[in-house]
């Protein structure tokens, strides 16, 4: 049965990276992680790091209309019972908070007290960053061992998929930091988005950018491969070990057919590269990699964070008072 794509509708899919160049490309990952450690890891260290849900050989795809990458259906996902090392889950969530920390700007486009949503709070850390902003958050995370973290934090996380949340309280805003590009149904999680929102709520979406994975990857086997190895490396991108890769035009598509207005968008990196240990080698590198992506021109960056607002009743038009709302 042909894939169909979720943003556009094409049934017409090509080959992007066949199954041996992309099974080349993840030993490339590995290796690439195994020179940066100090140690023989345990396989729970290695989850973001070298072990992905959508990590496999299969073929990646590409929609020809709206420049979409798919993976072939590599089998259902079971983040329910993702391992990971407890310790290096104690060690990992400072440096998370912090990355969230960073992200200061997003505070101005909430009021103190606003109720906010996070779909895959993960391990907790942007709640706590939002308590400290002020918002009430509120997190979704279907996994047993990063749910139970996060409510050790001291956070609010309910162990339940996002299609089965419902609430008196609609939030100002739904924040889906790091897992819509792993979603089936992306216009399943757009809609009830929609449904839950006040009017004019804040929608923000953070995913990597296919765009830059297929400019980075083409350049691999050239002279300054050593440079775009970090690039990738460094953004978790070896193997594009997601469900889907967006465009900034896939975004703005999908977004703008399930009642969503865009209206601002940002060049980022990976939060935090999720090592163990973070020797001085990995930070310097890192750093590099990052001044990078933060100085990209929109859309050129590794991951897109893009900013949109509810839109009722099919009326695209907002209020000029939120067309002015920015992030600094």
């Amino acid at each position: 049965m042909p894939l169909t794509c979720p943003v556009c509708g094409d049934a017409g899919f090509s080959v992007e990276v066949p199954a041996g160049q992309l099974s080349r490309e993840s030993d490339l990952r590995a290796s690439f992680v195994g020179e940066r450690l100090d140690h023989k890891p345990d396989e729970s260290e290695l989850m973001d790091l070298t072990r992905f849900i959508h990590g496999g050989s299969g073929r990646l795809l590409s929609c020809p209309s709206c420049g979409l990458l798919s993976r072939e259906d590599e089998g259902p996902a079971h983040y329910e019972t993702d391992v990971y090392d407890p310790e290096l889950l104690h060690h990992l969530y400072p440096r998370y908070v912090q990355a969230f920390e960073e992200k200061a700007g997003y505070k101005t486009l909430l009021p103190n007290r606003a109720e906010i949503l996070e779909v895959g709070s993960h391990l907790g850390a942007f709640l706590q960053t939002a308590e400290e902003w002020g918002w009430r958050p509120t997190g979704l995370d279907i996994g047993r061992m990063t749910s139970a973290f996060a409510r050790r934090q001291g956070t609010s996380v309910k162990r339940q998929p996002f299609e089965d949340y419902s609430t008196l309280h609609p939030p100002s805003a739904i924040f889906i930091w790091n897992c819509f590009e792993q979603l089936d149904d992306p216009s399943e999680v757009l809609n009830h988005s929609y449904q839950l929102l006040k009017a004019h709520g804040l929608l923000v979406i953070r995913v990597p950018n296919a765009r830059f994975y297929r400019r980075q990857r083409a350049k691999l086997g050239n002279r300054h491969s050593g440079r775009t190895l970090k690039r990738l490396g460094y953004n978790n991108l070896l193997g594009f070990p997601y469900r889907y890769g967006y465009t900034q035009y896939a975004l703005d598509r999908i977004l703008t057919a399930n009642g969503f207005r865009p209206v601002a968008i940002y060049s980022s990196s990976l939060l935090t590269p999720p090592y163990p240990k973070v020797s001085g080698r990995i930070l310097g590198e890192w750093r590099a990699v990052r001044r990078e992506a933060e100085t990209s021109l929109i859309g050129d960056g590794p991951w897109i964070e893009i900013v949109s607002r509810r839109v009722s009743d099919g009326n695209m038009a907002l209020p000029e008072s939120i067309l002015q709302t920015g992030i600094s």
